[in-house]
């Protein structure tokens, strides 16, 4: 007999004594190494010392309380550590990366939408891989490891192909630099919050968890913050033979931060608790839901669970553990609205906001920036929740356990896009909309220095010197028009009209003859369609036809650019700041003009080389609705994502079996992937109106989330303590059939 814990005889038989000291190195966290370092053969007092050292549950809670000895894990401080750090690096190059595609790569917005989608779509879509790799082989320590090193050589192929100087296929190394990128985040995705899920003993440390995955997403908004206000900073200066931007700087600090969260997390390895893969789980479900749906087919019996026609195969827990998986997915597949919704405030909200004012005075918000409010309001809405609302709605008998968090997540989300339907209602109030079916608008320039009276397009309007006419829905046929001045005679002629389409004219006075030109409009309507990046426009007009050399410059002279003029009008260009710029023709100054957000201008010029005269025309008003009314809809959404994310984060994690952890959460990550493919698909159908878009969604996530309450109402938690002495259990039968 071994003192009075056992009564069994269990002698000194080393394969028995063997099983107990793995028994329960097992249950103290002792890595496998260590366990089998353990002597083969033991007396009876070393077993009773071992046995002493690791005191039952019963004993120990006993004296000593379980949840008092067990201290807060020091290893998750590097691994949140290294969180931010990459973070960081993601979201710095994804701020920025949709202009690189845009102005850098020259592709078109649409394009550049799409392979922004794409890149994201596979971001998320990974994690599926990287959750199987680690629980079948590699182990979520080893899987972050080399995955982080494919992550950060993307970073630096991404930094290296944005370089203007070099001759190198830019757009191939880019994209190649954009794969090896969103294959690295992706396969880490699901381990880091898992691996640091591992750190902790269950269920005594529950609460110290819930508040690890609460900072553990703080620290990824921190590092969202952090990089959204300084990665576009970088961009703006002049590096590298790049005359715009400095997108090597801006891609390089990301690829920075990337090396550093790879040493951080490395530093950290003598601490890590590290569980060993249990073999490649991910071809065992497969083959144990194959072969159920063969044996169901076959059988006559009935069994409760069709899962259960595999247990002449398959063992009872692997069974039990693919229910819990089912159960899960089957769960998780309403959450997917929820990701379409969350990440529209990098697309839909953000071109929104280019609809807006951002000028506060003393300082500029950009549309892009905004994105940013939901990273500031997480930092301090995770501790408000956490200390506050959490523990009053409790009081209360509300919102007390994950499923019931999940499901006012969603609620509130359908709620932020019905503020922002409302919204942008109101914008479109302050925008005039393209012409309709059968209508035309045409748009008169009078560089003159008299008037004219113009007939046939409309009743008899009249069109001032150096200004303009905007007439709008006018019928898109043949139109006989006479146009009569003071200074240059009348001309009259047939203007041939399309529908839906804008068409630019300008008068001239050709040796005291007035003729009429049609400006060359490049960009088609796009040219009287607000920027989406909020910028202004401008363009000038010059009824003289002498060669010009037109450059406009900031007042601080950070920008300095030519623009390219031929046969009485530049080109429309996007001026990339809004403010003050300094109007130089053939070296000398002409006129300096204020460009707000949104505006689109005309820039006149009269007279000779020698004796310029110029006005600047509004041809589109800049934006009037100031984008701090998107601040209701993002202070909601991000209560939503509270509730919803770093909630399902964690219900991911403490509900899946530990065989299936990594594979659990990257399903939940995968929810986003298919987010948004829906996005992608409801673009394709391209409704016309925003406001009734917003509404759709809004209606589309009240809708999922009645159903996802159905599935929530007949959800049974896992018992984890049960599952706990199970997963125990099985460690020591193992050890004990070598006997």
């Amino acid at each position: 007999m071994v003192g009075s814990r056992s009564q069994t005889n269990i002698g000194g038989d080393p394969e028995t004594i063997q099983g107990v000291v793995k028994h329960f190195g097992s249950r103290y966290g002792a890595s496998n190494k260590e366990i089998h370092r353990q002597p083969k053969n033991f007396d009876d007092s070393e077993l009773e010392t071992l046995l002493n050292d690791y005191p039952d549950d019963e004993t120990e809670n006993r004296q000593h309380g379980i949840e008092k000895e067990i201290k807060y894990p020091k290893s998750v401080f590097f691994i949140i550590s290294s969180e931010f750090c990459e973070r960081f690096s993601y979201y710095g190059m994804r701020g920025v990366l949709a202009l690189y595609l845009k102005d850098s790569l020259h592709y078109t917005e649409n394009n550049a939408t799409i392979i922004y989608h794409m890149f994201i779509v596979l971001c998320y879509f990974t994690p599926l891989f990287g959750g199987i790799m680690a629980d079948a082989w590699l182990g979520k320590y080893n899987t972050i490891l080399y995955v982080s090193l494919l992550y950060a050589t993307g970073n630096i192929v991404l930094s290296f192909g944005s370089v203007a100087a070099f001759s190198i296929p830019h757009r191939e190394l880019s994209l190649f630099g954009l794969f090896l990128i969103a294959v690295g985040t992706g396969g880490i995705k699901p381990c880091v919050s898992s691996f640091g899920g591992d750190q902790f003993i269950l269920p005594q440390q529950e609460q110290q968890l819930r508040s690890f995955f609460s900072i553990f997403y703080f620290s990824i908004n921190a590092g969202s913050v952090i990089s959204s206000f300084l990665t576009p900073m970088l961009r703006e200066y002049h590096c590298l033979g790049s005359n715009e931007d400095c997108y090597p700087l801006a891609f390089g600090l990301p690829a920075a931060l990337m090396i550093v969260a790879l040493v951080i997390f490395v530093f950290g390895s003598p601490m890590y608790k590290r569980n060993n893969p249990q073999g490649n789980i991910a071809l065992q479900v497969v083959g144990c839901i194959g072969h159920a749906v063969a044996k169901k087919i076959s059988s006559t019996k009935k069994k409760e669970h069709w899962l259960d026609y595999a247990e002449d195969k398959y063992s009872v827990k692997l069974i039990a553990d693919i229910k819990v998986l089912m159960k899960l997915i089957y769960l998780f597949t309403p959450t997917i609205v929820f990701w379409a919704l969350y990440d529209q405030q990098g697309s839909k909200w953000t071109f929104q906001a280019s609809r807006m004012d951002g000028d506060l005075g003393w300082f500029t918000i950009q549309p892009d920036q905004m994105q940013t409010l939901d990273a500031l309001l997480v930092l301090f809405f995770i501790p408000l929740f956490e200390s506050i609302i959490y523990p009053f709605l409790a009081k209360l008998r509300l919102v007390r356990n994950p499923l019931q968090k999940l499901t006012v997540g969603g609620f509130l989300a359908a709620f932020a896009f019905l503020l922002s339907g409302a919204l942008e209602i109101y914008i479109q109030q302050e925008n005039a909309p393209l012409p309709g079916r059968g209508q035309s608008e045409v748009i008169l320039y009078n560089p003159l220095s008299c008037a004219a009276d113009v007939n046939g397009l409309s009743n008899k309007v009249v069109l001032p010197p150096q200004d303009f006419l905007d007439l709008k829905k006018i019928s898109s046929e043949p139109v006989n028009v006479t146009i009569s001045t003071a200074c240059a005679g009348s001309w009259t002629g047939f203007l041939e009209l399309k529908e839906k389409e804008i068409f630019s004219f300008m008068l001239l006075n050709k040796d005291e003859k007035l003729s009429l030109i049609r400006l060359n409009m490049t960009g088609g309507n796009m040219e009287m369609v607000k920027s989406q990046s909020s910028n202004p426009k401008l363009k000038i007009l010059f009824s003289n036809t002498d060669q010009l050399s037109i450059s406009a410059q900031t007042i601080d002279n950070v920008r300095n650019f030519t623009v390219y003029y031929a046969s009485h009008q530049s080109q429309q260009i996007e001026m990339p700041l809004n403010g003050r710029y300094i109007i130089t023709v053939n070296d000398t100054v002409v006129t300096n003009v204020n460009l707000k957000q949104g505006g689109i201008y005309i820039l006149m010029l009269e007279g000779d080389l020698k004796n310029l005269t110029s006005k600047l025309l509004t041809v589109v008003k800049p934006n009037a609705i100031s984008m701090l009314w998107q601040i209701p809809q993002y202070v909601v959404i991000t209560c939503a994502e509270i509730m919803f994310a770093i909630t399902g984060l964690e219900f991911s994690y403490s509900e899946s079996p530990n065989s299936m952890k990594s594979v659990i959460s990257s399903l939940w990550l995968l929810t986003d992937s298919f987010g948004n493919i829906i996005v992608l698909i409801i673009a394709g159908f391209k409704m016309a109106d925003a406001a009734h878009e917003m509404f759709f969604y809004s209606g589309l996530m009240s809708i999922v989330m009645l159903f996802f309450i159905s599935l929530a109402y007949r959800y049974s938690y896992v018992d984890r303590i049960k599952r706990n002495q199970e997963e125990d259990e099985d460690v020591i039968l193992v050890d004990q059939t070598r006997i």
